[in-house]
């Protein structure tokens, strides 16, 4: 009976002991998991951002290539750290630590995932040219042209007094990677004209777009307007709006011997996709010694 006494004894007899109640210990808060969760977190949403902030002016990141594989591999690296994250948040033994932290892992992990898929798409799928045929092939000679630049001055064409001249149809001055582009060609604009080869730029933007984005790019290549698509829109390089917004020219990429030939063509499926500085340099100067030309690269169907 002893053993059962306790049962027998006044509940709110303050001297009874509390044998139905287990002590509460409050978990530990793990200072160095919470921390690392948010390195983590901070990792993988800064290698993000780098990604939508660098990619437009960051060579090596694959601005020049068809599928930019080092953003890409970034953007993988974002994810998994995120969810490096939030597996570590998980694993906090307070759970108003635990609710906190992985709530906001898992906000970054739909940020970095969400957002990382809508680069992927946009680079893959909205950069893509409209269907188009250059009407234009190795051995023809360009359409003879005049076209004023960001001077006010007038240019004739094709032939030139240079061994070399080396045209860049681009959409506009507001299409980022023809800045970029643009930007490369100014800072090999020297080394350009000591081996020969003239570099002029066409598009179809007013006179006074093209002022400001030489403003902006403090270029010397000549900046030629083609409002009235006297050149382009023969070549097939013209990419037609039905909201009523102004027509845009479709990339593209032509060396010419002095005598206005076309020696080298480039074009691509994607707008983005510009060849380099020195893959246009290595053309033109083995157009004017005289070798090979270099086969077009075709506007096939995107994969």
């Amino acid at each position: 009976m002893a053993a059962s006494e306790p049962l027998d004894r006044d509940p709110h007899d303050e001297r009874a002991p509390e044998i139905y109640d287990e002590p509460w210990l409050t978990p530990p808060f793990q200072p160095v998991r919470a921390i690392g969760s948010l390195i983590l977190i901070a990792s993988g949403f800064g290698l993000y951002e780098y990604v939508l902030v660098s990619f437009w002016s960051v060579p090596w990141m694959g601005i020049h290539d068809r599928i930019p594989w080092p953003a890409f591999a970034i953007l993988a690296a974002a994810i998994t750290l995120s969810i490096a994250g939030l597996r570590l948040a998980l694993g906090l033994s307070s759970p108003h630590a635990k609710l906190g932290f992985g709530l906001f892992a898992f906000l970054a992990c739909i940020v970095v995932g969400a957002g990382g898929g809508r680069f992927v798409s946009y680079v893959m799928r909205a950069t893509v040219n409209p269907p188009f045929t250059l009407k234009l092939a190795i051995g023809q000679r360009l359409p003879s042209f005049a076209l004023t630049d960001q001077n006010d001055s007038i240019h004739h064409g094709p032939a030139s007094d240079l061994g070399a001249t080396l045209i860049y149809v681009y959409r506009g001055d507001y299409d980022p990677f023809a800045r970029f582009e643009l930007a490369e060609l100014t800072a090999h604009y020297d080394e350009f004209r000591r081996a020969g080869v003239g570099t002029v730029a066409i598009s179809t933007d007013q006179v006074e777009r093209s002022k400001m984005l030489a403003g902006f790019l403090r270029t010397k290549i000549p900046l030629l307007s083609d409002t009235g698509e006297s050149l382009i829109a023969p070549l097939g390089l013209v990419q037609h709006h039905r909201n009523g917004e102004p027509d845009n020219a479709i990339p593209a990429f032509l060396i010419l011997d002095r005598d206005g030939v076309v020696r080298w063509i480039f074009t691509s499926p994607y707008y983005r996709e510009l060849p380099r500085p020195d893959t246009l340099l290595d053309a033109a100067k083995s157009i004017i010694a005289g070798e090979s030309t270099t086969h077009p690269v075709p506007a096939a169907s995107p994969p």
